[in-house]
């Protein structure tokens, strides 16, 4: 009987315990209200529960910016954090100014110096950094992957990012049907490695004040262990490059009803011309394809039966060429620049148009200036002749009007229709903003002379800013 009432004093002792683990918090009444955090110990078949201090991770960086007497704060989240308190000092003692923040962004009506303490049920972080204050705009001024060399499963992309007005930001990392987010220390500019084990894509996000935010995307693609090409599907539709095995660069293609030009990643590119017979759908024949010393990122133009395209090599320099259909030995490239060329290039000349170019010739010193315009992806703009690629004397520059490096071909507007109150320009997309910029004239790029038909190295002027006629959101 003795026996009997031991062992069920160490049973009713153990289901305590054990009601205690699942079905009431495990907590004293601590300072601050805050809850008592235990960790279980077990020694045989016993498990004893044993209080610990447990706090959130401190913040790593505190920004403020102020205005009109306001003070907006934002800080890096604290991963284990469920609220945040706000301290401001008054000369002699931290007050605290707001208890229970749940965002990571707060705005004080005054200013001074403040700190924000991560807090949990369990209690606070025990120290935290400074405001520090914050003057530029947010921005992502680049997000990259360094090296060259093509990436295969198990490893490593190294991904460099360069930010402005940001007080927090995380990458985001996806690939295989999986994600994950990893917060970044410096909200300057950096590197860090990411692991890959398929085609991936990373995202930036940037924090600013307020819960203002800002994203962009990379993809970074694995080359296979053992490639293949996967078979397309036949399908009911013409679909004229069935077969080819080529793999093409979509955002190359050019297509008219009588000419399909793009490139491929193998450093390629090709042309074909539409081959019809009576009654019979129509068929591409391809004419010609030309080994290219670089990539080709955007489409090709076509004009009065050349072809001209803007081609950058593995060194991030880029160039323009130009080639007639009929006759590939005519190739003919300008010389490198130390700047990539990601647009299409831009021709001025009144293409088949020959009124407009009457009209144009009798502009006088108002004349557009012709030729091959190069939107480098500096900024820097370079006006090339159309029928020899030799640059003009002056060439032109967006850096003073522009955030962001130029990736997207401009548009020419020549308002041909002559639509009272509007003037030619040239558009640029600016991340969410167009400019509109007047086309040079003639006189401005033609300031230095040319001797005997050629332009001597020392005759090229320092670039000029382009002019702004205006600017608005989209």
């Amino acid at each position: 009987m003795q026996g009997f009432t031991q062992g069920g004093r160490k049973l009713s002792l153990l289901y305590a315990l054990f009601s205690m683990c699942l079905l009431y918090p495990l907590y004293s009444s601590a300072t601050e209200g805050f809850e008592q955090a235990y960790v279980p110990i077990q020694v045989g078949k016993i498990t004893t529960f044993i209080p610990i201090e447990l706090r959130p991770d401190a913040i790593v960086k505190l920004s403020s910016q102020e205005l009109d007497g306001y003070t907006s704060l934002a800080w890096t989240p604290s991963p284990q954090a469920e609220y945040y308190q706000i301290l401001k000092f008054d000369g002699q003692t931290w007050q605290l100014v707001a208890s229970r923040v749940t965002t990571s962004f707060y705005r004080y009506n005054g200013s001074g110096s403040f700190k924000v303490v991560a807090c949990h049920r369990f209690g606070c972080s025990s120290n935290s950094q400074e405001n520090m204050n914050v003057n530029e705009a947010l921005a992502v001024k680049a997000f990259y992957t360094q090296g060259d060399n093509a990436l295969t499963a198990g490893s490593f992309a190294r991904i460099g990012w360069q930010l402005s007005g940001a007080t927090s930001a995380v990458i985001t990392h996806t690939q295989n049907g999986g994600s994950q987010t990893t917060s970044i220390s410096s909200t300057s500019m950096g590197t860090q490695s990411f692991a890959v084990y398929g085609d991936s894509k990373f995202t930036l996000t940037a924090y600013g004040f307020n819960g203002q935010s800002t994203s962009t995307s990379i993809q970074v693609p694995v080359i296979e262990e053992n490639p293949f090409l996967a078979q397309g599907a036949q399908s009911d539709y013409k679909q004229p490059l069935f077969g080819l095995n080529l793999d093409i660069i979509e955002r190359t293609v050019f297509q008219n009803e009588h000419h399909l030009i793009f490139s491929t990643h193998d450093g390629k590119l090709y042309f074909f011309r539409a081959h019809k017979e009576q009654e019979q759908p129509v068929s591409w024949q391809q004419e010609w394809s030309i080994e290219l010393e670089g990539v080709v990122n955007s489409v090709p133009r076509l004009t009065e039966n050349h072809l001209y395209y803007n081609e950058t090599n593995s060194d991030n320099q880029g160039r323009t060429c130009k080639v007639r259909l009929a006759d590939t030995d005519s190739l003919i490239c300008t010389t490198y620049e130390d700047d990539a060329l990601l647009t299409s290039p831009v021709i001025i000349n009144n293409d088949g148009d020959y009124s407009a170019k009457f009209m144009d010739s009798l502009a006088g010193v108002n004349q557009k200036a012709t030729g091959v315009y190069a939107f480098y992806q500096s900024g820097k703009v370079k006006i090339f002749d159309q029928q020899d690629l030799t640059p003009e004397p002056q060439s032109f520059t967006l850096t003073e009007h522009i955030e962001q490096p130029v990736i997207n071909t401009p548009t020419l507007f020549l308002n041909k229709k002559n639509i009272q109150g509007l003037t030619e320009l040239i558009l640029v997309k600016d991340q969410d903003q167009v400019l509109g910029v007047a086309v040079p004239t003639a006189s401005s790029v033609q300031q230095q002379s040319r001797s005997f038909g050629v332009l001597s190295v020392n005759a090229l002027s320092e670039p000029k800013p382009m002019t702004l006629l205006w600017k608005g959101a989209l």
